[in-house]
């Protein structure tokens, strides 16, 4: 009888180790499922690329717009001084406009690297992500930032098309070439004059340009780029912004 009992305890446990081991790897697996289902939608969604920005380059860029922002700012200020930090600036800045401080928008904002870049450097930075687990990543990265990071950035999980972006004064993009007719009619429809677009490694064609980069000729082969107004422009992927910096792959656009 004892013999019996034995073999039936054994049995027991062997079933529910089975039966933890099953229930363990299954866990992983739709774990790995939810967590890679978003980038596999959002290819088909989107072809705009996961790509981390560095963000050293980031904040280099923040401060070059910071600067000319501050230097605009103070031009006609008889005591107007240099100054040498981009927190300076901004703190400045922003003292003087309590009501409208700087903003800055990342449109595809993936693992918000970018956004608490511009958040560290005294922006209020939003960042808006259509990849839900990406999203998340960046949620969680802001929540474990200090208090000054945490009160400037924010997360917003959804399509960045349906995001008013009117209040940027700097909005980073991915300018890959299929997205740009739909990118820049967005910024030329939304943003106002002076607003500063950052670009890592995609050079964004421009309206009026000889660069390498500008598409040259109009589906009808004409060449007469500039005298097309903005809004047509942006239907052929154009932007009507000048480029004011590019330095290490980072690139900086003024609208005109």
């Amino acid at each position: 009888m004892t013999t019996v009992n034995t073999k039936h305890q054994l049995n027991t446990e062997y079933n529910v180790t089975n039966t933890t081991a099953l229930a363990m790897i299954a866990t992983t697996m739709i774990g790995t499922a939810a967590l890679t289902f978003p980038f596999i939608m959002m290819q088909l969604r989107s072809p705009l690329p996961y790509m981390a920005t560095p963000k050293k380059k980031v904040l280099v860029a923040l401060e070059e717009i910071s600067k000319r922002k501050y230097i605009s700012y103070n031009h006609h200020d008889k005591n107007y001084t240099p100054v040498s930090n981009i927190n300076v600036y901004n703190k400045n800045i922003n003292k003087n406009n309590i009501h409208n401080p700087l903003r800055f928008f990342d449109l595809g904002s993936g693992d918000g690297e970018t956004v608490l870049a511009a958040g560290s450097a005294g922006w209020k930075a939003t960042g808006i992500e259509l990849n839900s687990t990406l999203w998340a990543i960046s949620s969680i990265r802001r929540w474990c930032s200090n208090k000054f990071i945490r009160s400037n950035c924010n997360f917003l999980w959804g399509d960045m098309w349906k995001y008013d972006i009117r209040d940027a004064d700097a909005v980073m993009i991915f300018g890959v070439k299929p997205l740009m007719p739909k990118i820049a009619k967005k910024i030329s429809k939304e943003c106002k004059s002076g607003t500063f677009v950052m670009s890592y490694r995609f050079c964004i064609p421009l309206l009026g340009s000889s660069a390498s980069c500008t598409l040259k000729k109009f589906e009808n082969g004409s060449n007469e780029i500039s005298s097309k107004g903005d809004d047509e422009a942006a239907d052929f992927g154009l932007l009507a912004a000048d480029l004011i910096y590019d330095k290490e792959e980072m690139k900086i656009y003024q609208l005109r």
